[in-house]
């Protein structure tokens, strides 16, 4: 009696294990992250999550996204770039801001997610993949540091499986920031004091704050910040107590999504080389150290007078990057 029950014990649990497996040839989809951060958004997560996944043909891939990203496959075309000339103006490219390439993808063809109508709410993509192949993929606000690789094929774990790894990917990144914005990296030579504006290609992340305690030092000093981000673009600006002008300025449209110009008084230089706690004092959109040698990449500001003064990057106003210098 024993040895039967033992029998269709053993049976049943075959069963249950057999029936928590696809069936061969089912469809599976698969849940990536684009994107993440701290609660307080001081630490950005610039990084897809897991960022490889092995799947079969007939499977479907769906990018939870969190925050301001874009999952853009070129499918042998040339990605477009983020930022557009028209004129005078510059506006973000309409290629990357609205979705593009349809619902499934065959290694061919411009394939877009469009950016997040409002990066606080969720926003999702998906995408399912038909021929067997190596597929890199790329948030274009990013740039190419922020890829990630969707491999067509035989299915290697479980979308279960996956989803897990990707959770520890992102826990892993964002701790590699906390820890790296805990250590403040700010150096002296002379008279001149160093603010890095600091990011991590190989973990991923962005820190949108500029120093961990408000930066102390004395009348005649020059302070420059230098980027050391491979993902962001900042601005360093004193407003002198006005409210922080808009990075964006957007234009409806009477057909079609609205047109978004970045803001010409962000874009440029204002202010000067010295600062006594007046005007409007900017520095420029600075851009991270790949970018072009024509690109500026840092920007120094000599404190004239005694004060305690807040700057703000105009770029990431919403997500509260700004600092203070107290000047004594």
């Amino acid at each position: 009696m024993k040895r039967h029950v033992a029998l269709l014990m053993g049976l049943a649990l075959l069963l249950l294990s057999t029936a928590a497996l696809p069936a061969a040839g089912a469809k599976q989809t698969w849940t990536a992250i684009a994107g993440g951060g701290a609660q307080d958004i001081s630490i950005v997560l610039n990084a897809f999550f897991p960022r490889t996944l092995e799947i079969a043909a007939g499977d479907t891939v769906t990018w939870q996204v969190i925050g301001f990203h874009n999952i853009a496959f070129p499918g042998g075309t040339q990605l477009p770039r983020l930022e557009v000339q028209e004129g005078d103006k510059v506006f973000i490219d309409p290629r990357v801001l609205v979705p593009a390439g349809g619902a499934t993808f065959d290694g061919t063809g411009y394939h877009n997610s469009g950016l997040p109508p409002d990066p606080s709410k969720p926003f999702s993509y998906s995408l399912t993949f038909t021929k067997a192949g190596t597929y890199t993929y790329t948030c274009i606000v990013h740039g190419p540091g922020m890829s990630g690789k969707v491999m067509v094929g035989a299915a290697k774990g479980s979308p279960a499986s996956a989803a897990q790894r990707g959770k520890q990917e992102m826990a892993a990144s964002l701790q590699a920031g906390q820890s790296a914005w805990k250590q403040s990296a700010t150096t002296k030579k002379g008279s001149e004091v160093v603010v890095p504006l600091r990011g991590n290609l190989r973990s991923g992340y962005s820190i949108f704050r500029f120093t961990p305690q408000p930066l102390r030092v004395a009348v005649g000093t020059t302070v420059t910040w230098t980027m050391r981000d491979p993902f962001e673009i900042h601005t360093v600006t004193f407003t002198s107590g006005q409210k922080p002008p808009e990075f964006v300025l957007v234009q409806p449209q009477a057909q079609g999504p609205p047109k978004l110009q970045l803001n010409p008084v962000a874009l440029k230089p204002a202010g000067g080389k010295t600062y006594d706690g007046t005007a409007f004092v900017n520095s420029a959109v600075l851009y991270p150290p790949e970018a072009p040698p024509n690109f500026p990449k840092s920007y120094s500001l000599t404190f004239a007078k005694a004060g305690t003064y807040e700057y703000w990057c105009l770029v990431h106003v919403p997500e509260g990057m700004k600092g203070t210098i107290i000047v004594r």
